[in-house]
């Protein structure tokens, strides 16, 4: 049997039932881009969402989400890329204020070489979180056959803080 895909089975369903893409989308509460990105494969709504099309479209939930699809596990993807994100925000905000306290140093008091040191250590420290949810971001993005994005973004966040991090301690008076 054929896997039919859910962005086929909205949109027909939408078209027998006389609806245009901007009604659904007031309906169930979200965008009408959302609407057509759903139909043409681009993302997968979220379960809310899935919910008030089943409901709107009188299918049940096995219906819409087709048994056998691949369509739960790619939207289980999507989650965990969004958590992976979340994640690395709060080691990107301690790194960020970690360098603007190193940066100022001329400006709010000057550091002793042994919390430089440990601020920078801590700042690398604070790197491996960042680089494994960006790898992972990475992968996931690979499973969901999407062209990965920033992939270098970490790297180069890395190259710079390190490179800051040298200078303050090299070239103290600049800072």
């Amino acid at each position: 049997m054929a896997e039919i895909e859910i962005s086929e089975v909205l949109k027909e369903r939408r078209k027998k039932m006389g609806l245009t893409q901007g009604q659904v989308a007031e309906r169930i509460y979200v965008s009408q881009k959302s609407i057509s990105n759903w139909e043409n494969g681009k993302n997968y709504p979220d379960i809310e969402s899935l919910i008030r099309l089943a409901h709107l479209y009188e299918l049940s939930l096995d219906q819409l989400l087709l048994e056998g699809s691949s369509l739960v596990e790619d939207i289980k993807i999507q989650a965990e890329q969004k958590t992976m994100k979340r994640m690395a925000l709060p080691s990107l905000i301690v790194n960020l204020c970690i360098i603007v306290l190193l940066v100022s140093q001329k400006w709010w008091g000057e550091l002793s070489l042994q919390a430089t040191i440990i601020l920078i250590i801590s700042m690398c420290g604070n790197f491996v979180p960042l680089y494994y949810f960006e790898r992972r971001r990475i992968l996931l993005e690979k499973e969901l056959d999407s062209k990965p994005k920033h992939s270098h973004a970490v790297l180069l966040i890395v190259v710079v803080v390190l490179f800051a991090a040298a200078a303050i301690l090299v070239i103290p008076q600049f800072f």
